[in-house]
């Protein structure tokens, strides 16, 4: 067994909470403005020279971030101020065994205790062992930071083909169309507009369900929200929770591959509402087959003799980043939501020819199984690493 060193926390690392910068002063620039749990934005100033430890403060506590930029760590975070002579990465997965939500003070919005935790006493490698736990843990989060960019140019890859197809329409045999003039703008005169009503299959909001089981509440089913299409499109179904749905509300809501899902409530000016996410046999899979979408969501099901679904998803991708989808926004009391009746009955669809259609879907079906492949190997990378993660910190693993 390794031989670890009882020191206090305050001995291993200093925290320090991180800088005002409220969203109307942030300039777009390069530098990542990193809030409790992820980058918020990137400015053109930065506060700390990396490598840069942030956890979050104030609001959400456990995360654990290492950047490896200048960067401007938000107010609502800590970051490593002083490592005290430690590897700056061992500092890093150090803090993960922690699960630093456990020193909470606040009584409304949870805010880390940084006097109680300075007093700790901790047990931690010296420094030649503190980079052998590096080199282990770090190889396999390199390995996941490879796939994951590999995952990111198959996105680029599907997202480009859609619009080479069909926004620029140099889609296979567009030499001999003709054009004409619609809503759209020019379109091929073989294209189509129909309204988005015309297209669905089925459509029904999301659920929610029950923390715990009991006789109305039986059926165990994971929800898939908003929060978590980022992760779920690359196929990273763990943040997904799982909960207990009447049999009646799970039935009318089980989610089947090609199903769409949109989403309806909790928008910003910054990301407006109505993303979306395709799900796959893959997801559904990975969820054990037992998967709804959440209560700020609906689910669509397209009429697959109008559109292929796999077109539909871009179509509505189309929509969202030229914001054309704000169009259906409504805010109201400081939310944004979605006006889904009105989409359904003032929502256009343009629709290329079946044949078009099946060939786009007959090129990106296999690039949607190559991001699940790859997605599936970063889930085993993620679990040999968390498992390994705590056993080397305590010493119960030689390095």
């Amino acid at each position: 067994m390794n031989m670890l060193m009882k020191i206090t926390f305050d001995e291993f690392v200093r925290l320090n909470r991180g800088f005002d910068l409220p969203d109307s002063d942030i300039v777009s620039g390069e530098y990542p403005v990193v809030a409790s749990t992820n980058i918020k934005a990137y400015h053109n100033e930065y506060k700390v020279e990396p490598p840069v430890v942030v956890t979050g403060r104030s609001g959400s506590l456990g995360s654990v971030q290492y950047i490896t930029k200048k960067c401007w760590p938000l107010n609502t975070s800590l970051y490593a101020k002083d490592y005290r002579g430690n590897n700056p990465q061992y500092v890093y997965y150090f803090l993960q065994t922690m699960h630093l939500e456990q020193y909470n003070a606040g009584a409304g919005v949870p805010t880390l205790n940084q006097n109680h935790l300075q007093r700790l006493k901790i047990n931690v490698h010296n420094k030649e062992e503190q980079g052998k736990v590096v080199a282990i843990l770090s190889a396999y989060d390199n390995l996941i930071e490879t796939n994951n960019k590999r995952i990111k140019v198959l996105e680029q890859m599907a997202e480009n083909l859609y619009k080479e197809w069909f926004v620029r329409f140099r889609f296979p045999g567009n030499e001999t169309v003709e054009f004409e003039n619609s809503k759209l703008g020019r379109i091929p005169s073989s294209f189509s507009i129909v309204k988005m009503q015309d297209a669905f299959d089925y459509y029904i909001g999301g659920g929610w369900g029950n923390d715990d089981e009991d006789k109305e509440f039986s059926v165990e089913a994971y929800v898939i929200r908003g929060t978590d299409f980022p992760r779920v499109s690359r196929g990273d179904v763990s943040s997904c929770p799982l909960r207990y749905h009447k049999k009646s509300n799970y039935v009318a809501r089980e989610l089947k591959p090609d199903d769409i899902i949109l989403e309806v409530s909790g928008g910003t000016s910054d990301q407006p509402v109505g993303r979306t996410l395709l799900v796959t046999s893959e997801v559904i899979e990975q969820l054990e087959r037992k998967v709804i979408c959440a209560s700020f969501c609906k689910q669509i099901r397209v009429n697959t003799e109008v559109v292929s679904p796999i077109y539909f998803f871009y179509w509505m991708q189309f929509l969202y980043e030229t914001r054309i989808i704000e169009r259906f926004q409504l805010q109201s009391t400081g939310i944004i939501n979605f006006q889904f009746d009105y989409f359904l009955r003032k929502g256009d669809l343009m629709l290329p020819t079946k044949e078009i259609m099946d060939s786009f879907e007959s090129l990106i079906r296999p690039i949607h199984k190559e991001i699940a492949s790859i997605a599936k190997e970063n889930a085993n990378l993620i679990k040999q690493r968390d498992l390994l993660l705590p056993r080397l910190m305590s010493g119960k693993l030689e390095v």
